[in-house]
């Protein structure tokens, strides 16, 4: 195991303070690792639960492939974020008017559900089975497209419980594509998708300082498949 942080020295201007840079080497750090990475100072259910769940979503993501699917979403899970800026799940409270949940939880159509039998947890999980091929997910407007977009394409990497999305996996070459107006791209093949521009340029070997969105989106996906992704994920609202 590595854990990576940065410590910023105190200063004054341009000259470090000694004395308490030596306190920060000698007290402060050596408490936090004590209280943050030993586990005789941490919760030892708490651990015990992360660690059962994480090795359950790496199985649920391992078993993806054989049963043909390249992502799932459990039934129950809390996909939208506390706020924007935030990573918190958003919380279970009524609206105003005090009648419905303002929290919709994820639940899965009866056409597409899949179970799974978790090895340590000890019960079925349940959820959309999103299966390999062109799945198209519509609806109106905030009705959470997007949402469950964010979530799936975040699937590779494994939730701490209490997140409200563990168990939203997919397969580990998903990536999720979205234009980038004024990107550079250098002789990149987008002629799948583009071969008419201006002046002639070729889209064979594609080169541009300022991309366009429709030519970085066409070369994202294009150094996407060159790098190995089997799944794309795109977001209308980012075309």
């Amino acid at each position: 195991m590595c854990a990576q942080f940065t410590v910023n020295f105190p200063a004054r201007g341009r000259t470090i303070q000694g004395h308490r840079a030596i306190q920060i080497f000698d007290k402060t750090l050596p408490q936090m690792i004590k209280k943050a990475l030993l586990y005789t100072s941490l919760d030892s259910s708490a651990v015990t639960r992360h660690v059962l769940s994480v090795e359950d979503q790496e199985w649920v993501r391992a078993n993806l492939e054989v049963r043909g699917l390249v992502a799932f979403v459990p039934d129950g899970a809390v996909l939208p974020r506390k706020h924007g800026a935030a990573d918190e799940p958003m919380e279970d409270k009524k609206e105003a008017d005090g009648d419905r949940p303002k929290l919709v939880r994820f639940h899965s159509p009866d056409t597409l559900r899949v179970s799974f039998d978790l090895p340590n947890m000890g019960k079925t999980l349940a959820g959309i089975g999103i299966r390999k091929g062109i799945t198209l997910i519509v609806g109106g407007g905030f009705h959470g497209k997007s949402t469950l977009l964010s979530a799936l394409q975040l699937g590779m990497y494994n939730k701490i419980p209490g997140d409200g999305r563990e168990f939203c996996v997919c397969s580990k070459n998903a990536v999720k594509i979205r234009a980038e107006d004024g990107r550079s791209v250098s002789r990149v093949n987008i002629s799948p998708f583009i071969n008419n521009l201006p002046f002639g340029q070729r889209t064979t070997a594609f080169t541009t300082q300022d991309a366009s969105g429709s030519t970085s989106q066409a070369t994202n996906i294009m150094e996407a498949l060159e790098m190995g992704a089997k799944t794309l994920f795109i977001d209308e609202d980012t075309w």
